[in-house]
Order: C-alpha cells, then structure tokens, then sequence
C-alpha cells in the first residue's frame, strides 16, 4: 500500500514538470512567408468598419476662385469680382460706361459742369428824395458839375444811375481832370476839402493857398485793385475817388506819399488831411498803407454794417 503512494506521487511530479510555460515564444517566420496574422486591439485600416463607427472625413477649405479679368469696353481691365455691364454691345452701355472698378459713372458732361457764378449785383437805384437833396448841397457849397446818364454795365456789375462830372470841387480848386462819380461821393470830398483841407493848409502852409486836386481815378469798371478775380471796386459804383498831388498857387504841389517820419509842415499838413478823411468818408487808404496805394490816396463812400469806418 505504502508503496503504490510513492509510485503515485512520484508520477504526479512528472506530470506537473513535463507541462509548457504560461507563455510560449512565438517562432520567426522564415524569409518569404507571410507573418501569421495576430488579432491586435484596433483595427487596421484595411479592415472595414460601420458607418457609424468610422470618422466622417474633413472637408479641407478650398481656395475661392476670382473670375479672370475681363476688358472692359474702352480696354481697361476689371477688377476681380466686380460685376460688368449687362449688355456690352449696346449703345446705352457704351454711352454710360463704368469707371474701373465697375462703378457706373455719370455722363462727362455732368461731371465737368461747374456751378454757375452768381452774376453781379447790378448799381443800386438812387433815393429820389436823397438825391434832390445832395445835388441842393452841392451847388450851395460852390461845386461846379453836370448830371450825365445812367451808366451800366449789367454784365460786369458796374454803372451809377445818377452820375455827375464833378470838375470844380470848391470855387477857385479845381478837380483835374474832371471825375464821373456819385453825387455822395462828389459832396463828400467838397465837404472834407471846404472843412479839413483849407484850415490844415492855411496852418501848415499859411503863404500858400489850394488850387487844385489831382484826380488819379474815378469812376472804373474793375475788380479791387485791378485783380482779375475777386469783389468789385468801389470805382466801378461811382463811390471812390483816388487822389495823386494836391496843387497850390505856387511852390512844388504835395506829391501823395508815405510820409509816416516826416517832420516838415507838407508832412504835418497829409497826416492831418488823410486823417480827418475819416469823419466825411467811410474808408480810407493813405499812401503806404498797403502794397497798391503807395503814390495815392483812396476815398470812398462804401457803406458798412453797424457804420463801421476803415481808416489806415
């Protein structure tokens, strides 16, 4: 008994030690044969799966395609992605035409049309009652002058309605030559001459008296002084009066110059004449007030807001 327990025991570790290891070394395929197929965790990607298991492809964002360049009708390229004429060979099309970047453009006639210039304001009537009155004035004061016809110059804007040739400003002073002017313009230098100039120049100047007073310019149909361009004169209205020398019985005449640092009595009496110009006329320019009236001096009766005076 004893001994088929041994023989039984001895042939249960026989068996136990003849049985493989848990893990076996897979053999190396031989060169040109194929390699077993071993099953993996995924699956490969010749192995075919379900539409609702395999991942939907990505569209990939394609470039955006431009149209080629098309001429336009006078040859000109456009540019890409504009729209061209609907109908190219129509006349309509051709006449209009588009700008190069497709935009309709309107006819070359609308495009080079200016606004139009607004015409000159034409001469201002004169106020019959104001009128009568200052030719009264201006007879009483001793001025020698003639009515003349209405002058206009519609398409310029120049002209006075009731013009007179003044040529005697005051009895024994003379206006040479001659000026055509306002009746306003005509009484307001009697005036100045009669109240400033002949007490100043029997101060400055006792042993000499006035005879005359050259006129440079009256009326003239311009711009401002003498500009192409630009607002109308107060010549052109019959409202200024440019004055160059004033001449006396003897002695050299005052020559009209800048005379701001001159210390002798002709000096004295164009300051003080210039300056009491102000009080009979509304604007005044003396010589070398500015670049164009250095050898004159500028007078005139252009009315301003608030009756406002310029005096330089």
């Amino acid at each position: 008994m004893l001994h088929r327990l041994c023989l039984l025991a001895v042939s249960l570790a026989l068996i136990s030690a003849s049985e493989p290891p848990a893990q076996v070394p897979v053999p190396q395929p031989k060169p040109g044969e194929g390699q077993p197929s071993i099953p993996s965790e995924k699956p490969s990607d010749e192995t075919p799966q379900s539409p609702a298991e395999a991942p939907k492809p990505v569209p990939k964002p394609q470039p955006e395609e431009k149209p080629a360049a098309k001429p336009d009708a006078s040859g000109n390229q456009q540019s890409d992605g504009e729209k061209a004429p609907a109908d190219k060979g129509s006349d309509a099309a051709k006449k209009e035409g588009e700008g190069k970047d497709g935009v309709e453009q309107q006819k070359p006639a609308v495009e080079t049309a200016k606004p139009e210039e607004k015409p000159p304001e034409p001469p201002k009537p004169e106020d019959p009652a104001a009128l009568q009155a200052c030719l009264g004035d201006l007879k009483e004061i001793g001025a020698e002058f003639k009515q003349l016809e209405p002058i206009r110059d519609t398409e310029q804007g120049c002209g006075i309605e009731a013009p007179v040739e003044l040529s005697v400003v005051l009895p024994g002073i003379k206006l040479e030559p001659s000026g055509t002017m306002r009746c306003e313009t005509a009484l307001a230098l009697s005036r100045w001459t009669k109240e400033m100039m002949l007490p100043a120049a029997a101060l400055a100047l006792p042993d000499r008296k006035v005879t005359a007073i050259a006129n440079a310019s009256t009326y003239i149909c311009r711009n401002r002084n003498s500009a192409e361009n630009g607002k109308i004169s107060e010549h052109a209205r019959g409202n200024a009066v440019d004055i160059s020398t004033i001449a006396f019985d003897k002695g050299e005449p005052l020559v009209m110059k800048p005379r701001g640092e001159d210390g002798t009595p002709e000096g004295a009496f164009q300051r003080t004449i210039t300056a009491a110009a102000c009080l009979f006329f509304r604007t005044v320019l003396s010589p070398g007030s500015d670049a164009t009236h250095q050898d004159h001096l500028h007078l005139d009766v252009l009315e301003r807001k608030g009756g406002y005076l310029y005096c330089r």
